[in-house]
């Protein structure tokens, strides 16, 4: 048997087996990015050996890319632009301050402490580390002691960030390559990305999106065809935007949010590819994640690695909301509580790797490094903490806030992208 063969097996066993048991780790502790990255930890080069993947395994990056289309599509499907501009000015600031100040916030950290890397790479982690992931921390948005307003603020900004950061980063590799030719090629090629990108996007998703409603409307599909129809709008969303110049990532994202905006009767299909093929993508993704962590960056840790991760959860990230709250009357532990229930997750992995696969960044190993530690340090923290946290703040707000204040507040429900749960459960239960 080959090697190759070998890692199948072994992918397809512990994929088997967390099937097995995800039901019974339902509500505890113990999330699906820890065993994954776990098994893939266990798995990899300077552990049992037996899966051998490194940043320049072509199988990685065209998972991670695969992935990240995915996510992008997927996440910004379960938002409705409307409700999110009417009602969640939380996430809004979050996103449009909240988010910016966090890049600005850890350029300066990561300066501080790699004074040698030059300063277009240290954006480029500060970049990458941005967006959040709620999914690590399932509690956070799904257990019903949080008020509803803050599940659902963490939720928007979960599904909106990762393709709002993902702009920032593809003009950040093209500084870092040096490849454009001064200020007015930085931003032309920033409006080019995000324009044709967000075209290409707007118009397959506002199409596709009629098409496939009609199409259901007037039983010319079926279940699985509909849901097969729904990926090929990501795809060729991408495929356009490539094809006249702007950024596939970016289309597919907007994409997303068009369908989601305009074609509400296709979110039960794009809810259900998240949870079956776009889940498997999610598990692939963390396993190999861990992997590479055994193989490339368990020796690698360093005092000022383990500094800059422990800023990141613990100092960029809350700084980063305490201000984009500022005059929004929330408690001081409801934005405690925010600037917490921040994972580091799937966008910032797919982010680093893309980072290490442009080529021609001066310290692109150092950032990969710098981002893998700071995702395996929240993956362990957020998940061990997001439900016993959530429980604690759901309590305070129970017992010592009135019930006219911001964060008791109704507000639209958006689904929320969750791991596998047990069968007949919607939502975690408090």
């Amino acid at each position: 048997m080959g090697i190759v063969d070998v890692d199948i097996l072994l992918i397809a066993a512990a994929v088997l087996g967390f099937a097995l048991l995800a039901g019974r780790l339902d509500g505890t502790p113990v999330t699906m990015p820890m065993i994954f990255a776990g098994a893939g930890l266990l798995l990899g080069e300077h552990v049992l050996g037996v899966v051998d993947v490194g940043l320049d395994s072509e199988g990685v990056s065209v998972l991670a890319e695969i992935a990240l289309v995915a996510v992008l599509f997927t996440d910004a499907s379960r938002m409705h632009l409307g409700s999110v501009l009417r009602e969640h000015f939380i996430a809004l600031r979050l996103l449009t301050v909240g988010m910016p100040l966090a890049m600005i916030i850890g350029a300066v950290v990561a300066l501080l402490l790699f004074p040698d890397l030059p300063l277009a790479t240290v954006g480029l982690l500060a970049v990458a580390l941005a967006p959040t992931d709620a999914a690590l921390g399932q509690s956070f948005v799904t257990n019903h002691a949080v008020p509803k307003r803050i599940r659902q603020s963490l939720n928007v900004e979960s599904g909106l960030n990762d393709g709002l950061a993902l702009p920032f980063l593809l003009v950040m590799v093209d500084v870092a390559r040096s490849e454009a030719g001064g200020i007015g090629s930085y931003v032309w090629l920033f409006v080019s990305m995000v324009g044709f990108g967000t075209l290409a996007g707007a118009v397959a998703g506002w199409l596709g999106g009629k098409l496939l409603s009609w199409s259901a409307r007037n039983d010319w599909t079926t279940d699985t065809t509909l849901r097969l129809g729904t990926l090929a709008v990501a795809a060729i969303a991408y495929g356009a935007a490539e094809s006249i110049g702007g950024n596939g990532f970016v289309a597919a994202f907007v994409a997303g949010l068009t369908i989601g905006t305009t074609a509400r009767t296709l979110l039960k299909t794009t809810s259900v590819f998240a949870e079956t093929e776009g889940q498997l993508l999610t598990l692939l993704t963390f396993l190999f994640f861990g992997a590479v962590v055994a193989g490339e960056i368990l020796p690698e840790l360093t005092w000022q690695i383990a500094a800059y991760a422990a800023l990141s959860l613990l100092v960029v990230r809350p700084l980063a909301t305490v201000v984009a709250l500022i005059g929004s009357r929330l408690s001081w532990i409801s934005v405690a509580f925010i600037g917490w229930a921040g994972p580091r997750g799937l966008a910032s992995i797919v982010y680093a790797v893309i980072i290490v696969d442009a080529g021609r960044i001066t310290g692109a190993e150092e950032v990969f490094n710098v981002a893998a530690w700071t995702i395996a340090f929240s993956i362990l923290l957020h998940g061990l903490s997001a439900a016993p946290l959530s429980r604690r703040y759901g309590s305070y707000v129970d017992t010592k806030l009135p019930a006219e204040a911001p964060e008791c507040q109704e507000v639209t429900e958006l689904p929320v992208r969750l791991p596998p749960r047990r069968r007949g459960n919607v939502n975690e239960q408090a």
